[in-house]
């Protein structure tokens, strides 16, 4: 094999390998836009589990601890977002 044969090998093996990454590239693109959505499906279902707890359904023990727990950080919230008015108008 001659020097030209070896260049051209080269030449394809680049370009086989440049079509793997290119397609690999796209395939990770569109397993990051898909995990996006299954995050914004997973917020979803949350806000719709909370939802239901606000109106009184009975889930599991644990679902209603997070339940709470999302309560009491809404609670400290609007704690903060009073101190700010109260910074806002001057007021200690």
């Amino acid at each position: 094999m001659g020097w030209m044969d070896k260049v051209k090998q080269s030449a394809a093996q680049a370009a086989v390998q440049a079509g793997e990454m290119a397609q690999i590239s796209k395939l990770k693109m569109d397993i990051h836009g898909l995990t996006g959505k299954m995050e914004e499906s997973f917020k979803a279902i949350g806000a719709k589990v909370y939802d239901l707890a606000e109106t009184g359904t009975k889930f599991p023990d644990e679902v209603a601890t997070l339940c709470k727990t999302a309560d009491g950080l809404a609670e400290q919230i609007k704690a903060k977002e009073a101190e700010i008015e109260k910074v806002k108008s001057g007021k200690k």
